[in-house]
């Protein structure tokens, strides 16, 4: 899965390694610990991680640039979240199942101290710092003699990266809205919505598909969307162009904004006034396949071009901001 135009977000642990933030690694993490192994469990995963990163990114605004997050403050969300819905021995469980190690050595190398204060006027507490973290990172990797060059280039790496992200506050609802589970499901909302936009739900386009609204953690209307019925029900010829394709996405984004008002009024008559507006996440389900296939897109770089601009087209055409939005 790959997220259109996002700010990259990495994980940093106390030695100053740094790894990107990778959503479904964290979601399978979250279910190994999960006493159940269904569907719920599986949306509970993957609102957890929709949870952690929604609040990371706010918390990184408005910075620009990637966004290094401390790995302790990622499992501390996720431990807070499993035992907000109960999970207390999940909680428990999650937090042996750490990838990245918290422990530090302290180790200090004076020479490279000397050269960062030097070089790049670092003191204090920075110079500490940096200088710990390129120790570490020359011994872990076996240079224990290296060159001025490579220290000055991992001492800038990590000055960039030195002020992550630490404490987040994470903002979870209330449980106790809905006796079935605070599950939501899209029959509830989809049932008012108009007959055009109904049709593109049907089964015969299957143009817009929409996930069960879970309240316990990340209240969010998720929406997945495909090309390729849009293209059938045309008379478009292959390949098709961005600017030809792009007026097809005009009753799609009706239905999406149709579909927030429905969902919102659903959870107000359950009494859940509180999660609304929902969180709107966008998943472009067919969306790399389709711009190879049927714009004749040559290589990764070429699709994810023209990805970003008919997302962009798409997200300018409806009322409600999506949070992500994510292409398969």
């Amino acid at each position: 899965m790959i997220e259109l135009s996002a700010q990259a977000i990495f994980l940093q642990d106390s030695h100053g390694c740094a790894v990107p933030f990778d959503a479904d690694d964290l979601a399978v993490r979250i279910r190994s610990v999960l006493p159940g192994k269904g569907a719920e469990s599986d949306a509970l995963a993957r609102d957890a991680v929709s949870a952690v990163e929604y609040a990371l990114r706010r918390a990184g605004k408005p910075k620009s640039g990637p966004l290094y997050v401390k790995a302790s403050a990622v499992d501390a969300m996720i431990a807070n979240i499993l035992q907000s819905v109960g999970l207390d021995e999940a909680a428990a469980a999650y937090g042996r199942t750490k990838r990245i190690d918290d422990e530090s050595d302290r180790f200090q190398d004076a020479r490279i101290a000397a050269l960062l204060n030097e070089r790049l006027q670092l003191s204090g507490e920075r110079l500490a710092a940096v200088a710990r973290k390129v120790s570490n990172t020359l011994r872990a990797i076996g240079a224990d003699v290296s060159s001025t060059e490579l220290v000055l280039e991992l001492a800038k790496h990590f000055l960039d990266s030195l002020d992550a992200v630490g404490s987040v506050n994470l903002s979870l609802p209330e449980p106790g809205w809905n006796d079935k589970g605070f599950i939501l499901p899209p029959e509830e909302f989809t049932c008012r919505i108009s007959a055009e936009s109904a049709r593109l739900l049907a089964p015969q386009c299957r143009a817009v598909k929409v996930q069960p609204v879970d309240l316990r953690v990340f209240p969010a209307l998720r929406v997945e969307l495909r090309f390729f019925p849009l293209l059938r029900g045309s008379e478009l010829e292959t390949p098709v162009t961005e600017l030809a394709f792009a007026p097809l996405l005009a009753p799609v984004a009706a239905c999406v904004d149709e579909l927030c008002i429905a969902a919102d009024g659903a959870c107000a008559r359950h009494g859940a006034d509180a999660a609304t507006p929902l969180k709107l996440l966008l998943h472009f389900a067919d969306a790399e396949s389709f711009a190879t296939e049927a714009m004749g897109c040559a290589g990764r770089k070429a699709a994810a071009g023209i990805l970003n601009g008919l997302a962009a087209f798409f997200t300018g055409m409806i009322t409600r901001r999506p949070e992500k939005i994510t292409c398969a």
